[in-house]
């Protein structure tokens, strides 16, 4: 893929992006800024949040500048194979990892990621949505069109997949993320309020579940 006339380039991604990424996603994933006060292993983050999609995922995107990955889109096309991996594969890597030391503030990312298990049930009806997907740059590089590009990118790559559908959950707060999933036409499938958040932010926050049909389904 080509580079726009600001210098970035929209390109697929590798394997070899997996620490990359995972930076983006660790400065980015307290709903939009970094996540590590509260969640400090960006190694254990990578390989919970990051690492699923890239192994058995599809259709994933990194954007960059001079060789340096500022944003990206990843998502997963088959909900059965991703579970799978989830939940056999996912744990006795990151035990592995584990045992050798590989997250060192483990005890402090526990409660995070108890929650996040635990909220994995409000998902959309996987038979009309079975795609997902998960989207960040860094706040240097927000404003320029970046989003959604790598947006049109990634849809685009469904299309062609003959996916019928895509979710994704966001939260209220989130309102530039919010503006840009409505341009492409995204809708609230769900809204309520969770407690999620409370421990990161003290309150509770409405957690909102969007879903596109898409016109190769």
């Amino acid at each position: 893929m080509t580079a726009a006339n600001d210098g970035y380039r929209v390109r697929p991604a590798t394997s070899a992006d997996l620490e990359a990424i995972g930076h983006v996603s660790h400065q980015t994933g307290l709903l939009g800024e970094p996540i590590g006060p509260h969640f400090p292993d960006e190694a254990l983050w990578t390989d919970a949040f990051v690492r699923p999609f890239l192994e058995v995922g599809c259709c994933n995107f990194v954007a960059e500048r001079e060789g340096r990955v500022v944003g990206y889109v990843i998502g997963s096309c088959d909900p059965e194979r991703f579970e799978r991996y989830l939940r056999r594969r996912l744990p006795r890597l990151i035990l592995a990892r584990w045992l050798r030391g590989a997250y060192p503030n483990w005890r402090r990312d526990l409660g995070y990621l108890w929650r996040a298990w635990r909220s994995r049930g409000d998902a959309a009806p996987w038979q009309r949505y079975p795609a997902q997907l998960h989207i960040n740059l860094l706040p240097e590089t927000r404003g320029h069109g970046l989003g959604s590009r790598l947006l049109q990118t990634f849809l685009g790559c469904l299309e062609e997949r003959g996916v019928r559908g895509v979710q994704l959950g966001t939260t209220e707060r989130n309102e530039a993320a919010l503006k840009l999933y409505q341009r492409f036409g995204f809708r609230v499938f769900s809204s309520q309020r969770s407690s999620f958040w409370r421990p990161v932010v003290g309150q509770e926050l409405r957690h909102l579940r969007l879903v596109k049909e898409l016109s190769s389904g």
